[in-house]
């Protein structure tokens, strides 16, 4: 069959880009990198400065990735290149003279080149010596093989430019499969290419951004080339408690080749960790010894689960494919230490040892961000816990790593989340994990209060302590010392009560890890209430008082409001009045209701006590930017309540 003149030209088009887009960066390295200024879509003279862009540190000019596969059925190797261009534009954008190159042994970065242009064109190019290969994660990941390139190149001033390319070569079997197309400065151009084999069926969602791959095939060539390219982005705008970047930010991801469904994912999953749960003759004594005489399945679960939280330590492990696969529960049992996939399968172990079903379970925690679960891929993962299916109504969901969680309960940061349970083979399910009520996250302190005609006064108190708080507490107190802890509560003290000063506490409920956690403690201070001429004058609200208020200032929102979980806050407080003291202030019942949340304040006085109860409660639920001001307006009401005034004066 004959092709028409018009075919013919489509091909002779579609050669001669995919040639420009294989033989450019080529070129490019073979360029007098320390001497001229040879840009392909930039010119030197043209470039945008400060009055095109007065609110920003810095401007990128080009950010551009090729992605180049090598495959024969499976992934031999792939090649990603990087070529960047940023004009720093003032003293705040210097940051990004600051390069890290992050790379996994044995994956190799090559071709390594980097150098700023003077705003008068003059050139300086990084010497070799000054790139130095580092631990990328020296402090947070004590297992790691995960390094870095790092470098700043020299000669930045306000208006130069900086300019750096480099290979990644991949070794593993996979390829660089997502794509940031936006950052906190502008972007004038950003492009990610992959040139694959064409047998493969190219899967991918772009987020945040409109774009469709342009496809390039070659008629009987054995690669296809796919091109998304974003122009003029905006720079993304930090704001407090904005959902996590993922969530925010125009980016892409695609799926590996060989995953069309959560069934492969979980299959994917399965191979690696399934052999490694299989018990040794250690786990087995074990579970025999935990759970010898108990009948009750779900109480064997539970002394399985606290075992395991409280003497297998956390270690995060990220070793080559230690990344993605536990290590066997017989070796996370002799070293007693892991990261989350390790103490999951040791807890799956033990669990399928004493005759319970138990399974692997992956998900993205809330930092991490909400997965799409339209895109079928392992990499939107990053945290594992386990889930016992036949305990209970709903099942048993289990998060050994968060030393302060109760068995039967989830860190938040596990909680209203899909996830994929791992579970028999042919069984790939998505499932939503549990979200704790509001109420059940929950802080009271109640305060018995001694005023004396002074302003004066001697306190006794405690705050009691459910649900998140009280996990995150725990977590927090039972890693510190009794010199840190005491420390904490002086300081968190003073926040609610001026000049406060700590005379003695205790602390229940701190190793058992059952609700609630109970800080008893007492203190005095001088300025309790605040002399007025003949009067004294104090505030209740200030001791329950939110900060939220001073966060959500601001006029406008772009980002959605994401809090960590809902919660309830209530004081109860008891103030027993100095000899011949009345409070001249009139009692008070008083409530907000919003579909935020809701406040509520009542006072009363009888005698010389005073007494007064307050509730503020938030839901929790993301607040829309449309519904920013309605949220601001909320917590206008709550601030009010925080600054009524007890007005204390002789009879």
């Amino acid at each position: 069959m004959k092709l028409c003149n018009t075919s013919i030209r489509r091909i002779r088009f579609a050669l001669s880009l995919v040639l420009i887009l294989v033989l450019l960066p080529s070129c490019a390295y073979r360029r007098d990198w320390g001497n001229k200024i040879v840009w392909d879509e930039l010119v030197f003279s043209s470039l945008p400065g400060q009055a095109d862009y007065p609110d920003d540190g810095a401007v990128i000019l080009h950010d551009e990735v090729r992605t180049t596969v090598a495959a024969r059925g499976e992934i031999n190797f792939s090649d990603m290149e990087r070529h960047r261009i940023v004009k720093i534009l003032n003293t705040r954008g210097q940051g990004y003279a600051n390069i890290a190159i992050p790379y996994t042994p044995p994956n190799q970065v090559i071709r390594l080149q980097a150098r700023t242009i003077s705003p008068e064109g003059n050139i300086a190019v990084i010497a070799k010596d000054d790139i130095h290969d580092i631990n990328l994660y020296p402090d947070f990941v004590f297992y790691s093989d995960q390094r870095a390139k790092l470098f700043t190149v020299p000669a930045v001033e306000n208006g130069s430019v900086v300019e750096y390319r480099y290979l990644v070569r991949l070794r593993n079997p996979t390829f660089w499969h997502s794509w940031t197309f936006q950052t906190s400065i502008p972007t004038l151009l950003s492009r990610f290419t992959l040139i694959a084999p064409s047998e493969w069926k190219i899967d991918y969602r772009t987020y945040k951004i409109d774009l469709e791959a342009q496809v390039f095939e070659i008629p009987g060539g054995t690669e296809s080339t796919y091109v998304w390219e974003a122009r003029d982005i905006p720079a993304n705008k930090a704001e407090f408690a904005m959902p996590p970047g993922r969530e925010i930010i125009a980016h892409l991801a695609l799926a590996p080749p060989e995953i069309e469904s959560w069934g492969d994912v979980a299959d994917w999953y399965r191979r690696l960790a399934e052999p490694q749960i299989k018990a040794g003759k250690g786990v087995q004594e074990l579970a025999s010894a935990l759970t010898s005489g108990v009948e009750n399945d779900e109480e064997k679960l539970r002394i399985i689960y606290e075992w395991v939280r409280d003497k297998i330590r956390y270690i995060a492990v990220n070793i080559g494919i230690g990344g993605y696969q536990p290590h066997p529960a017989e070796e996370v049992l002799k070293n007693r230490y892991g990261d989350c996939k390790d103490m999951t399968t040791l807890l799956c172990s033990l669990a399928r040892e004493a005759g319970l079903e138990a399974y692997e379970v992956i998900l993205s925690t809330l930092q991490n961000g909400i997965p799409d679960t339209s895109l079928p891929s392992p990499y939107q993962f990053n945290h594992a816990i386990a889930y016992c299916p036949s305990i209970r109504e709903y099942g048993v969901w289990m998060d050994a790593t968060e030393k302060g969680c109760p068995f039967g309960k989830l860190p938040w940061y596990d909680q209203g989340v899909p996830v994929l349970i791992v579970a028999k083979e042919g069984d790939a399910t998505i499932a939503i994990t549990p979200r704790a009520v509001p109420d059940s996250n929950r802080v009271l302190l109640d305060w018995d209060i001694d005023l004396q005609s002074t302003g004066a006064a001697a306190i006794r108190g405690e705050t009691s302590l459910w649900g998140a708080p009280a996990t995150e507490l725990r977590e927090s107190l039972y890693l510190g010392s009794p010199q840190a802890n005491r420390q904490w509560l002086e300081t968190y003290l003073a926040g609610k009560c001026s000049g406060a000063k700590l005379d003695s506490f205790r602390i229940a409920r701190l190793m058992s890890v059952y609700d609630p956690l109970t800080i008893s403690y007492a203190f005095h201070t001088a300025t309790f209430a605040i002399p007025r001429a003949e009067e004294m004058v104090f505030r209740p609200g200030t001791i329950l008082a939110l900060d939220l208020p001073d966060h959500f200032r601001s006029s406008n929102r772009v980002h959605p409001i994401r809090f960590n979980f809902g919660m309830r806050a209530e004081l109860n407080l008891t103030v027993k009045l100095p000899p011949a003291h009345i409070v001249n202030t009139r009692n008070l019942s008083d409530s907000l209701v919003s579909s935020f949340g809701s406040a509520s304040l009542s006072c009363s006085s009888s005698d010389n006590v005073y007494h007064t109860y307050m509730d503020y409660r938030l839901l929790g639920e993301d607040v829309p930017p449309g519904r920013y001001k309605g949220f601001q307006d909320f917590l206008d009401g709550i601030r009010e309540r925080d600054m009524w005034e007890v007005i204390v004066s002789k009879r």
